[in-house]
């Protein structure tokens, strides 16, 4: 009774592992996906609404959700401060911060803390521009990731229950 007591945890553990990481790929999917949703309206605040880049991320910080809307709030605070740093220090360093609770790669994080090094122009037509390269970018990772999720997910999955079984066999 105790070892088949002992198969069926082995076997739901086995399964539970390779369903949370196949949910950590989901998670980090819908994540690009926010955050490509952010350069848009950032895009379309700069272009449409001919904001400066300070307003344009105190709009920002109203619209989205958290973490993101600190962080764009905290960037709006820290430009009106004017403490002589650039939009892409005060940028760096305020996503820095919100980015670490947040399930992205390292190239995807780079992607996003890179942004401020081409968004701080003062014509509206360039940072609109430098903002579209962006989220090109974001397009490509989001499109590489579903097509990671996709042949991945069926794999994580098979292997996780193959391994319990595995186990369970070795232990029996």
């Amino acid at each position: 009774m105790l070892r088949f007591i002992g198969i069926v945890l082995l076997m739901s553990g086995s399964f539970g592992l390779g369903w949370s990481l196949k949910n950590r790929m989901k998670e980090n999917l819908n994540s690009l996906y926010q955050i490509q949703q952010i350069f848009k309206m950032l895009q379309n605040e700069i272009t449409y609404s001919k904001a400066s880049l300070p307003e344009a991320c105190r709009r920002i910080g109203y619209k989205v959700k958290e973490p993101y809307g600190n962080a764009f709030e905290e960037i709006y605070e820290k430009m009106l401060i004017n403490s002589g740093c650039s939009f892409s220090e005060i940028w760096k360093q305020s996503m820095k911060k919100y980015l670490n609770g947040v399930t992205l790669s390292e190239e995807e994080k780079k992607i996003c803390l890179d942004f401020g090094d081409c968004a701080g122009y003062v014509d509206g037509k360039m940072q609109a521009q430098a903002i579209e390269q962006y989220i090109h970018r974001l397009e490509l990772s989001v499109k590489k990731l579903e097509e990671d999720i996709i042949n991945k997910s069926k794999v994580i999955m098979s292997l996780s229950v193959m391994g319990g079984l595995l186990i369970t066999i070795i232990l029996i």
